[in-house]
């Protein structure tokens, strides 16, 4: 007899992003999407950094889930049993504990730690890119403390489909290695990433299980709005074609130090600013700007303030063909707005996804190896541009003979979309039913 997982767990995502990053939402989506269509009566949390406790909702096929959440905090003022380093100071006082009644007492102590004991399934996701350090060492050290956390409680962890990579501290590769090895499934949505876990873990990766698998946002449904949130309005009945451009703020800004951070050959604001007038130059396209992380204007990481300067340079000469998407009310929404192009540029990893989801051409402005490995996972590495080894001109040529000749077969394109599709829900099948789903005993 079939018996299914009731509890799942989930880390690296979230539903309420602060900065707005419809990327990490639609992970998080698409992760309770999966764990419902595994189990419709799953009861889902996220553990997360966040403020409060409040549950989240949430929309799946039309119906709604309230999803909870395990907040951590790394705030001085937090209270101290929501604080990250005291759940994990608390989660190595459990594991050394020799009493099975002691670390009881504990668990119900910390709130964290007492749910997630209780959880029949725990993965981590990682926001698709972070299990890396190419934001920085810090932030893949405070990244990890979740996934440790887990650990020391002796779950089983699965690392969801991601990047993994590359890693230029040392601390870094000590960390991941030994999350490598613990954890009970590894999956790649990249095979440049199985390359790198097998490299790490040496004679001991014949011992795991690590496996390659689609990125789950391709399973996110799209909504469209009922009203567009977009300036001046797209009237979708029009026969020239709409080319969406999706900005990323901080490619924009030069990164998080403002000094090309992330080391690209082309000046992405220059790169942008020709590619849009290329576009309206030379065909007779409309243009839609779309934000995917809406962090506020003066943050490094916003979109809407990129494609607002963008916007601003050329509504003046083609005030009729500029247009701008001014938000969504989800990820969903959002992706249901990008379904409405006939071509895609994108230099966000989850707009990309959401475009290539819906069978339309795209090309990824890439920043980092995750680009080739997700676009190859589905047939496409030929629709990358290498900001950081192609030059401006070269990107330019390559993206507007790709708008010419309408990217790729389209029909082609649409099967390997489902392909993808059906190898996610497939894994996750694999992954999720198991054979003993009861919560392992403390």
């Amino acid at each position: 007899m079939e018996v299914r997982l009731s509890k799942f767990c989930f880390l690296g995502a979230s539903l309420s992003q602060d900065k707005g990053n419809m990327g990490v939402s639609a992970l998080a989506a698409s992760l309770v999407k999966l764990a419902l269509n595994t189990n419709p009566d799953a009861e889902i949390c996220f553990f997360v950094g966040r403020r409060s406790t409040e549950p989240w909702e949430l929309l799946v096929e039309g119906r709604k889930v309230k999803i909870d959440v395990l907040n951590y905090r790394l705030s001085p003022k937090a209270h101290p049993k929501e604080h990250l380093f005291w759940i994990l100071m608390m989660a190595v006082l459990f594991k050394l504990l020799p009493s099975r009644f002691l670390k009881e007492r504990l668990a119900r102590a910390t709130p964290a730690l007492n749910a997630l004991t209780q959880c029949h399934f725990i993965g981590d996701i990682r926001g698709g890119d972070s299990f890396s350090d190419i934001y920085g060492p810090i932030g893949f050290v405070l990244g990890s403390l979740p996934s440790i956390i887990v650990l020391l409680l002796g779950k089983k962890l699965v690392l969801l489909p991601q990047t993994y990579g590359p890693y230029k501290s040392p601390i870094s590769k000590i960390i991941a290695r030994s999350i490598f090895k613990r954890a009970d499934w590894v999956l790649s949505r990249d095979s440049e990433g199985i390359d790198t876990v097998k490299q790490l873990l040496g004679k001991h990766a014949s011992k795991k299980r690590i496996f390659l698998c689609p990125d789950v946002a391709f399973v996110l449904d799209p909504e469209i709005p009922a009203r567009l949130d977009v300036m001046p309005e797209v009237d979708t009945r029009f026969d020239r074609p709409l080319v969406g451009f999706n900005i990323n703020g901080l490619l924009y800004n030069g990164g998080f130090t403002r000094n090309n951070m992330f080391g690209l050959k082309l000046d992405y604001k220059k790169f942008v600013e020709s590619l849009t007038d290329s576009v309206l130059r030379n065909t007779s396209a409309h243009l839609l700007l779309v934000p995917h992380t809406f962090a506020p204007k003066g943050d490094v990481e916003s979109d809407p303030a990129a494609c607002r300067e963008i916007a601003d340079l050329f509504i003046p000469k083609y005030a009729d063909r500029v247009h701008i998407v001014l938000g969504g009310k989800d990820q969903s929404e959002l992706k249901g707005i990008i379904g409405l192009c006939d071509f895609f540029i994108g230099s966000r990893m989850h707009a990309c996804i959401a475009a290539l989801s819906q069978g339309i051409p795209t090309v990824g402005v890439a920043y980092s190896q995750k680009f080739k490995g997700v676009f190859d996972s589905i047939g496409l590495g030929g629709m990358v541009m290498d900001a950081r080894t192609i030059d401006q001109n070269e990107a330019i040529f390559r993206i507007m003979n790709l708008i010419s000749e309408q990217g790729t077969d389209l029909v082609q394109l649409r099967a390997q979309i489902r392909n993808a599709q059906e190898k996610v829900k497939a894994t996750f099948q694999e992954i999720l039913i198991a054979q003993n789903p009861l919560p392992r005993s403390i």
